[in-house]
């Protein structure tokens, strides 16, 4: 049975460690540095609780930011967090794939930065109602936006098996795919529609065979699914560039190789052709020892920041081995 929803959920506080806080700073202070633009805006594509807006308006008082969030519970625990910021903040419910539509509505100039944290908030993994969890036990769900669109479950009473098959191959890196989509039709269908329910199902026919669990792959392959995280990025990456100032940073944060591949990819396209585009670096950014010791999650975090060229035209090129397998 799911986790029942009791009036204190509601009242829970949005809680979410922020990844690599200082290294996505530095990256926007350095724009800043770069910059001539007037006014200075920053938009957080993935504002979540607040973390890394909160830096940045601390960091640079010129800064006006506008927050980005599918998630109504994170859009309120960071109005209420950034709340004495007054007029330099701003938020709106929108996914991160209308972010030009965004800015062309509210006629914002040319952005100082783009900063995108593509990874699950800990607030959503940790509420079961949400139905992220491997461990608790909520509804199938994983809608980043509950609001909108099928939920998880819904989206698997309605598939083929051989699209599910596609979905965990390319979503999850999930080899024997036919099979895994059997197994994962066959025991919903059973009667496995919650998630700590699945997980013990799948785990007990799938085995362990590595350290994680065997249904994180999985759920993860899901979650893309539900939530078109993809296309999502893939939108942000087309987007985001033709919208920074002179002197501008797009940051963004990935946790897994198919968020990173494209974000790798296109930075390092756009930095080698034109000459309008830089990177300051070819390897991605990681976090540090005692981040990963204190915040687990972040083990698996990568910043790539792509700059676009200023006026001084001092940037260095790009390395023509930006295509590292970092």
């Amino acid at each position: 049975m799911p986790a029942a929803s009791g009036p204190d959920d509601e009242s829970k506080p949005f809680q979410h460690i922020t990844v690599l806080l200082r290294e996505v700073v530095a990256a926007v202070e350095r724009a800043a540095s770069l910059s001539t633009v007037e006014p200075q805006w920053v938009v957080d594509c993935t504002l979540g609780g607040g973390g890394h807006s909160e830096a940045i308006l601390q960091a640079l008082p010129q800064v006006h930011l506008l927050g980005l969030d599918r998630d109504p519970a994170a859009l309120t625990a960071a109005s209420a967090r950034l709340a004495g910021f007054g007029e330099r903040f701003v938020c709106e419910h929108a996914e991160f794939a209308e972010l030009r539509q965004v800015c062309e509505r509210r006629q914002l100039p040319p952005l100082l930065a783009v900063v995108a944290d593509l990874g699950v908030s800990s607030h959503q993994f940790d509420r079961p109602e949400r139905g992220f969890s491997l461990r608790l036990d909520g509804p199938l769900d994983m809608r980043m936006d509950p609001s909108r669109g099928p939920t998880a479950l819904e989206l698997l009473a309605d598939v083929r098996l051989e699209d599910l098959a596609d979905v965990l191959y390319e979503y999850g890196d999930i080899q024997r795919s036919i099979g895994t989509a059997r197994i994962l039709l066959e025991e919903v269908q059973a009667g496995a529609t919650t998630t700590a329910r699945l997980a013990e199902r799948l785990a007990a026919r799938l085995g362990r065979t590595r350290s994680i669990h065997p249904a994180t792959q999985v759920f993860q392959a899901l979650r893309v699914w539900v939530n078109g995280e993809y296309r999502q990025v893939e939108a942000l990456l087309e987007q985001a560039p033709g919208l920074l100032a002179p002197g501008g940073a797009l940051a963004v944060i990935s946790f897994h190789s198919g968020e990173d591949r494209p974000v790798k990819q296109t930075m390092a396209e756009l930095a080698k052709r034109g000459g309008e585009f830089w990177l300051p670096q070819r390897k991605p950014v990681l976090p540090s020892e005692l981040e990963q010791q204190q915040n687990s999650r972040s083990r698996s975090a990568k910043l790539r920041v792509l700059h676009k060229k200023s006026h001084q035209d001092a940037e260095p090129d790009a390395p023509d081995d930006d295509l590292d397998d970092a």
